[in-house]
């Protein structure tokens, strides 16, 4: 199932969907518009930078891309 309602905040990373292991790193997050804009830069398994993207829609096509890194202890 896609989440479809998760808004990116800043330092979150989100990881992007198979078949990439790629993970975008949020600098920024614009809400005071209408979908929400993201800032992030792309980074791959080791966190290395690929590349930066400015003003990316936090749409269906975002979500299609990218799922929410969940944080794990122990």
């Amino acid at each position: 199932m896609i989440d479809t309602q998760s808004i990116p905040r800043s330092g979150e990373r989100w990881l992007s969907c198979p078949p990439y292991t790629l993970i975008a790193h949020v600098l920024r997050v614009d809400r005071t518009v209408e979908p929400p804009l993201v800032t992030y830069e792309l980074q791959d398994d080791e966190g290395r930078p690929i590349e930066s993207v400015e003003h990316a829609v936090v749409d269906e096509g975002w979500w299609r891309a990218f799922q929410p890194m969940q944080r794990r202890f122990g």
